[in-house]
């Protein structure tokens, strides 16, 4: 090729190192690096979500980690090429008025020195490998002047405005005997025993009266332990 050719195509030429150079950078910055996005139960972005990256290789637990907030797209990128070996990311976010752990695209562990992508999504759960109280809130349920036994009783929850109906069987637990893995929102709750309708009201305190009648409706509100939570008593008759 004579000097004019090699004329003609040094632009193009050009164009192609650089194209190049930019391809390797961009494969650079995202090698050894953990990157994904938080979306909520309808696919949005959740911003200011906390999402830690943890490393695991080291003997006798984990005891370095680095954590960044998502963008307002649910976005995060977090570098953990600086220590070699396994790592694991979690993230955690205030969803609906309460804290809640994430539930990642996959729980595996990474190499540092891979470009890994963990995306992160909210999810109502009744029960977790971590919590019997799941994530999200729980209505709580105790029996009031008879020998109805809870563990047989099946509360219907509606949320009001419109959604899908929850109907579970209670469950005993330290709080008592309750239903969770709610959105707190508002619900008509009614309870049945064997078919039979329970009557219900929300549970007595110091300034609120029983008030029964065949169904309760009410908000879960942060209850002591900070999850949302709507207490209830039912009986017989």
């Amino acid at each position: 090729m004579g000097t004019g050719n090699l004329g003609r195509w040094a632009p193009f030429a050009v164009a192609a190192v650089v194209s190049s150079m930019a391809v390797d950078a961009c494969a650079y910055q995202s090698a050894g690096s953990v990157r994904g996005r938080v979306v909520d139960e309808r696919g949005r972005p959740v911003a200011g979500a906390t999402v830690t990256a943890r490393y695991q290789s080291n003997p006798g637990g984990v005891s370095y980690s680095r954590s960044a907030t998502t963008d307002a797209n649910g976005n995060y990128s977090i570098r953990v090429a600086d220590r070699p070996g396994a790592w694991s990311v979690h993230a955690q976010a205030r969803v609906d008025g309460m804290q809640m752990n994430l539930t990642p695209s996959s729980e595996e562990l990474f190499a540092s020195n891979a470009s890994t992508v963990r995306n992160f999504s909210v999810r109502y759960a009744e029960q977790t490998a971590d919590s019997a109280y799941g994530s999200g809130g729980m209505v709580v349920n105790s029996s009031i002047g008879d020998y109805t036994p809870m563990e047989e009783v099946e509360v219907t929850l509606r949320p009001v405005g419109g959604g899908e109906a929850i109907t579970r069987r209670l469950r005993a637990t330290g709080e008592g005997y309750v239903v969770t893995g709610l959105r707190p929102q508002t619900y008509e709750v009614t309870a049945r025993h064997n078919g039979r309708p329970l009557q219900m009201s929300l549970r007595l305190t110091p300034t609120r009266p029983y008030r029964w009648g065949p169904s309760v409706t009410a908000a879960l509100e942060p209850g002591p332990s900070g999850r949302p939570q709507l207490a209830v008593e039912v009986r017989a008759r």
